[in-house]
Order: C-alpha cells, then sequence, then structure tokens
C-alpha cells in the first residue's frame, strides 16, 4: 500500500458505534416483546374460535413475520455501520500518515531531498497503519484507535 495524502474522512466514529449498539438493543426490544406477544396470542387461541379468532390468527401471523424482519433489519444495519466504521478508521488512518509523511519529508535539509531524489528515499516514517477489524455484535467495542503523529 503506498503513501498517499487525501482528504481526511468526515465521520463520526463514536456515534457510529454508539448507533449500532441501539439498534441490536432495540432489536433484542423487538424480539423480546414478540416472545410475549406470541405467548399472549397463544393462550388467547386456544379457546377463542370463530370468525374473529381466524382473523386474528392472520393478523398475529402477519406481525410476527413484520416483526423478524425488522428485528432483522436491524441487527442489519448494526452490523453495516460497524463494517463503515473500520472502512472509514482505516482511510483516516492513511491520510494520517500520508500526511505524517509530507510533514517529514518537507523537514528534510536540501542534500537529504536531493539524495532522496537520486537513490531513493531511505526515510522510516514507522509502519504504515494497519487495517482495523470489525467491531462485534452487541457491545461493537472499538478495534482501535486512529494514529497520532508529533
Amino acid at each position: 500500500m503506498g503513501v498517499h495524502g487525501g482528504q481526511h474522512v468526515v465521520f463520526d466514529f463514536e456515534g457510529a458505534l454508539e448507533l449500532a449498539r441501539r439498534l441490536w438493543n432495540l432489536a433484542d426490544g423487538v424480539d423480546t416483546f414478540r416472545g410475549k406477544r406470541d405467548a399472549a396470542a397463544t393462550t388467547a387461541l386456544r379457546v377463542w374460535q370463530g370468525r374473529y379468532a381466524t382473523e386474528f390468527r392472520g393478523s398475529v401471523t402477519a406481525e410476527q413475520g413484520s416483526d423478524t424482519n425488522l428485528s432483522t433489519a436491524m441487527r442489519d444495519d448494526a452490523r453495516t455501520l460497524a463494517a463503515l466504521w473500520s472502512q472509514a478508521m482505516a482511510e483516516e488512518a492513511k491520510v494520517r500518515y500520508a500526511d505524517h509523511v509530507t510533514t517529514e519529508k518537507k523537514h528534510r535539509s536540501l542534500l537529504h531531498r536531493a539524495e532522496d531524489a537520486l537513490f531513493g528515499s531511505h526515510e522510516d516514517y514507522g509502519p504504515e497503519p494497519g487495517p482495523f477489524s470489525v467491531p462485534q455484535p452487541p457491545a461493537f467495542t472499538a478495534t482501535g484507535s486512529l494514529p497520532v503523529y508529533e
């Protein structure tokens, strides 16, 4: 991976992981509520018969599918936010590293710059930042921090 400058990443790193945690918790709440409602519906339908019981049964079945889709979608969104966090962290780390290298090169003497042009740079600017693992549910804990260069 080469050094390349660029614009800094505009991303709410902390906010994205907090939102991922909240989405995951909301999905848990939907699942818990669905379980309680399913138990109540089962109890009601044990003795309830007739046209209204049939309509209620159809309504419960439709709601179960909607609830499942909702909690699945919230969990998918939470995982997507975590993946985007990882990508944004990696990109911002690369931009910061490139800025660091550019700053270091500017501070080199004219003689060193001429040597770099003729023989290539042999300066050690430190390791390039690596990738960031995707934070995992339900805690979505940050898997690293952005580099800071002096």
